[in-house]
């Protein structure tokens, strides 16, 4: 018989909303850092201050939301720096629907995928994702578009291959092909016959598989990739076509499957 694991006094009073989780003060001092590590970092603080690209949190005191409160300020301000492109953050529905997914399944898996981290709600929502993407799709779910970038390329390229990159992709994309081995190519943004002309160098290099990467939307400047332009290229080449969606999928495109179905090349994207 299961029996739950006992749960410690301190800890039952910060679930039952008494005290905070991390309430008492630590005793133990910092180890000192050795002299010139902290000569480093200080110095490179302060040229990043004198710099102006020193930067700091802005805290919201409100649920995400177009007009939000910060901390430190008394009135509210418009937000347009999220991803809240829906508006579902606060939405009520979402927020009974996510509750009702707490009390039932609990919060929290303890585990990764591959041990003993996936739930059949996992499951249902990929197979969800993929059908709404069409027939011979297949979907693996991330934490966050972040996590996923940084893992695919290293998965799917050796060091034989070639990644050609759009010079405006994402700090995501750009760490990604950081941590694979494969040859690097970069083309100037949305600028198709430079990537014919950087796919031409990855064949003759000798590159067996040459995998082109853009943003479908540049989150920055709102600009849409032109996807048909560089479909025909990769095409011609015989690349694979991978677009990062991630400021696209759910409201782009006549039934919001992102820049693909916006320029009516959803069938030629590949990744």
């Amino acid at each position: 018989m299961y029996a739950r694991p006992t749960v410690t006094r301190s800890l039952q009073q910060c679930l039952s909303g008494n005290r905070r989780l991390f309430a008492s003060t630590a005793q133990h001092k910092q180890a000192p850092l050795p002299a010139a590590f902290e000569e480093r970092v200080s110095q490179a603080l302060d040229g990043m201050r004198t710099a102006g690209t020193f930067k700091t949190e802005r805290v919201i005191a409100t649920p995400q939301r177009a007009a939000i409160q910060v901390q430190g300020s008394s009135s509210n301000v418009l937000n347009f720096c999220a991803n809240n492109y829906l508006g579902l953050a606060d939405h009520p529905q979402v927020v009974e629907r996510a509750s009702e997914y707490l009390h039932k399944w609990g919060n929290g898996l303890s585990s990764v995928r591959f041990i003993c981290g996936t739930q059949s709600i996992h499951k249902d929502l990929e197979d969800q994702i993929s059908q709404f993407y069409g027939s011979g799709r297949d979907t693996i779910l991330y934490a966050s578009c972040f996590d996923a970038n940084a893992g695919v390329f290293e998965s799917l390229l050796t060091e034989n291959d070639a990644i050609i990159s759009d010079a405006l992709n994402h700090a995501s994309i750009i760490d990604g092909v950081r941590l694979c081995k494969a040859k690097r190519f970069r083309y100037a943004n949305g600028d198709a016959q430079d990537l014919d002309r950087q796919l031409q160098k990855a064949s003759e290099a000798g590159c067996p598989v040459k995998m082109v990467v853009t943003d479908g939307v540049f989150s920055m400047d709102g600009v849409v990739a032109p996807l048909r332009d560089i479909c025909d290229v990769v095409e011609k080449h015989g690349a694979v076509l991978l677009v990062d969606d991630a400021h696209a999928t759910g409201f782009v495109g006549e039934t919001g499957r992102g820049t693909g179905e916006y320029w009516g090349v959803l069938d030629r994207v590949h990744l």
